[in-house]
């Protein structure tokens, strides 16, 4: 369930208060959280109500519309986790009733029912979610959209309100909703990060007079949340240990909130609150160096209200209520390394803390001074005005953004608003990566409060007049292509190579445009992505071939989540590379036919001239007579012993003939993966038109892909150049 926020004008009285948020941590059964709420199988069916192609008035949308945006929201915890939703529509139009015991099906519905309107006590939930499970595993979960939304408008007042798709002032983003429920459906409590999709509190359209439709995209807390549920975590770490007041034999710290933060970028990565035994674990952490902080649930987080309203959970408010408060505190600096777990204790000092942050807002382009209980949302290359309101912040000194790509100055007191209030100017370096970061306060005698994720970065939702695309810097465009492409961040000599390939050109148009679309083309040529994501695609091919219906092996969902897997930590020239990315290759390849997706399409009793053969035939023939039965030779030992398999494959994918066979489809298939992060498929497009079409342009021109203007075509395309503006 999540909650509305008051939106705070500065000049208004401050009466209406935010309900005070859950951060997160994953559902269990009870107080011993020995019990993990999840489903039992990671392929989990999904009905859409037919409700949604007939949306009630307190949606505005059409039912086409409300479909896609339940698709949408279903599809991008799909696409960072072991999850297959099998989707399919029902008739049924109310959700379970509670003590029912359920009728199996997981349900989506928006219709206007008694039924569904008794899920809720109030307006200001815009969704709600009853989970049916057996001990800790789930077999139904239903999701209802609130018949009658209300908000709290700038005077604190509760008035009605609406979902749209569109932006609408006024109105809650309906995909935020079910992105947010879909969280809850599989397992997930709140987040005390502020900046992710299962911060319990939705910002309506119009908070700091923005489109706030920035929860609709996952944060890295939520991505790590749901990985150590469901997968992948392979080549990740763990930061994990014990909360205690004082020293190592101090009582337990129960419900404080723990997070990490990448040294490198300054980025929140993932968070947790500790149990009732002080326990705590921060999983599924790229390997890297981090800063980890703890703090006391005073507001913005509440530490009365961490649990499972639905379960009660590991964290039942009656006894966190009674905890002892402490001093929030930087607790060290930890390394993490690929499938280790690294130990950090944690002792804190009981006390009281001098100041206290609960909002966080900022000066808007119309210069209202807003603010919130929802994360503030900031561009690359861009300037603000950030404002925090709370107790006592008159002793505050200084204000931090711990992060490379953040510039804080013009600390200042704003007075006359009813409560303390005070501004800083932030400017962000136009390299900021995307995420969410963490406002540290200092006051005397170095004591710190925070305010966790409470800054989210990410490309504008629009421009205002006189702004220009993000897109059409420079820095900014290359930048992309690492992220687009490679998963990961630009290295300094990389990206100031590519840079200065462009900028060459000066002020020549017609050769900046020409350039733009060889730097971009050159990320797919690359030896980094040839070696990690192109394998990724040719051993889909070798694996199942092209799946009915589909001139390509392999989804988006599914292509992005595995190339991390390979290429995490690879950076082509740095460091011994070339041992990293084998070890990399040979392990995700014994993963790969492992996976019960794969043992079922090859059963362990297949020989292995059965074997072989049904590779070759899915990759085209590609084998030669010799290949062949070098490779039947090879597996004939053992044929189904993993680790011969994984090589079998792995040379089945790596043919030569194979790699030439598939290259023009897979350049066509990378457009739509790097640059529109959808499958060719997916709307607009109805179908897989639009790719046939520009694999013939592309054989057309003989693989020549500026004669076949394929490249230019996409990075100047209106729906490229709309996620970094519009």
């Amino acid at each position: 369930m999540r909650q509305s926020v008051s939106t705070i004008l500065l000049v208004a009285l401050l009466a209406a208060l935010a309900v005070p948020v859950r951060p997160y941590t994953l559902q269990f059964t009870d107080q011993s959280a020995t019990t993990q709420i999840r489903w039992p199988s990671t392929t989990i069916t999904v009905a859409l109500s037919t409700s949604l192609n007939n949306p009630p008035p307190s949606i505005q949308a059409t039912g086409a519309e409300v479909v896609r945006a339940a698709r949408r929201a279903l599809d991008r915890w799909e696409n960072v986790a072991n999850i297959d939703f099998n989707i399919v529509s029902s008739s049924a139009v109310d959700v379970s009733a509670s003590g029912s015991g359920g009728d199996g099906v997981s349900l989506i519905t928006v219709a206007d029912t008694g039924n569904n309107r008794a899920l809720f006590n109030s307006g200001l939930n815009p969704g709600r979610i009853r989970i049916f499970r057996s001990g800790g595993n789930i077999f139904e979960a239903d999701i209802a959209v609130n018949p009658t939304p209300t908000r709290f408008n700038e005077a604190g007042q509760e008035v009605a309100s609406f979902f749209s798709v569109n932006g609408a002032a006024g109105s809650y983003d309906l995909e935020s909703t079910f992105v947010h429920e879909i969280g809850h459906m599989l397992g997930l409590e709140h987040s005390g990060v502020l900046g992710a999709c299962m911060q319990p509190r939705q910002g309506t359209n119009g908070t700091f007079d923005l489109p706030y439709q920035v929860t609709r995209t996952l944060s890295s807390d939520d991505i790590a949340g749901v990985r150590v549920i469901y997968g992948p975590r392979r080549g990740l770490g763990r930061i994990e240990g014990i909360v205690r007041y004082n020293n190592s034999t101090g009582p337990a710290a129960y419900g404080a909130h723990v997070w990490a933060e990448d040294v490198t970028t300054g980025r929140v990565v993932a968070g947790n609150v500790a149990r009732q035994s002080g326990f705590y674990s921060i999983d599924n952490l790229p390997p890297g160096q981090y800063r980890v902080l703890v703090e006391y649930l005073n507001e913005p987080v509440s530490r009365g209200q961490i649990g499972n309203l639905l379960t009660g959970g590991a964290y039942p408010q009656s006894a966190l209520q009674s905890t002892t408060p402490f001093l929030s505190r930087q607790a060290g600096t930890v390394n993490v390394a690929e499938d280790f777990t690294a130990a950090l204790d944690i002792a804190v000092a009981g006390g009281t803390e001098p100041f206290n942050p609960t909002f966080i807002g900022r000066v808007t382009n119309t210069g209202a001074f807003k603010l919130s209980t929802v994360a503030v949302p900031l561009v690359p290359g861009r300037q603000a005005t950030l404002l925090v309101g709370g107790e006592n912040l008159g002793v505050v000194s200084e204000v931090v953004v711990e992060s490379p790509f953040f510039t804080v100055t013009n600390l200042r007191q704003l007075t006359g608003f009813g409560i303390p209030v005070i501004g800083v100017d932030v400017t962000l370096n136009i390299r900021t990566p995307p995420g969410e970061y963490s406002l540290r306060l200092l006051g005397p005698s170095s004591q710190v409060a925070y305010v966790s994720g409470g800054l989210t970065v990410d490309p504008p939702d629009g421009l205002a007049p006189g702004e220009s695309n993000l897109v059409d810097d420079t820095t900014f465009f290359v930048a992309q292509h690492y992220r687009d492409f490679l998963s990961r961040e630009p290295d300094e000599a990389g990206l100031q190579f590519w840079v200065n390939v462009i900028e060459e050109c000066g002020s020549n148009t017609e050769c900046r445009r020409a350039r733009r679309v060889n730097v971009s083309a050159a990320f797919f040529l690359s030896i980094e992505f040839q070696e990690t994501g192109y394998l990724v695609y040719r051993m889909y091919k070798a694996a199942y071939g092209d799946p009915p219906g589909m001139p390509v092996p392999v989804r988006y969902t599914q292509f992005f989540a595995d190339t991390e897997q390979i290429s995490r930590g690879v950076v082509v020239g740095v460091g011994d590379w070339r041992t990293l990315l084998e070890t990399k290759k040979q392990q995700f390849t014994l993963d790969f036919v492992q996976r019960p997706e794969f043992l079922a399409r090859y059963p362990t009793t297949m020989s292995a001239a059965q074997f072989v053969d049904a590779l070759n035939q899915n990759a085209g023939g590609v084998l030669s007579q010799s290949e062949r039965d070098a490779l039947v030779t090879q597996l004939a030992p053992a044929p189904a012993d993993p680790q011969r398999r994984a090589q079998v494959l792995r040379a089945v994918a790596e043919d030569e003939d194979l790699k030439q066979a598939e290259f023009r489809e897979a350049f066509v298939l990378l457009q739509y993966f790097g640059y529109l992060r959808r499958d060719p498929d997916d709307a607009p497009d109805p179908n897989y038109s639009g790719f046939e079409f520009w694999l013939g342009r592309l054989n057309l021109f003989n693989g020549n892909y500026v004669q076949a203007e394929l490249v230019r075509a996409f990075i100047e395309s209106l729906e490229y150049r709309a996620r970094f503006g519009r």
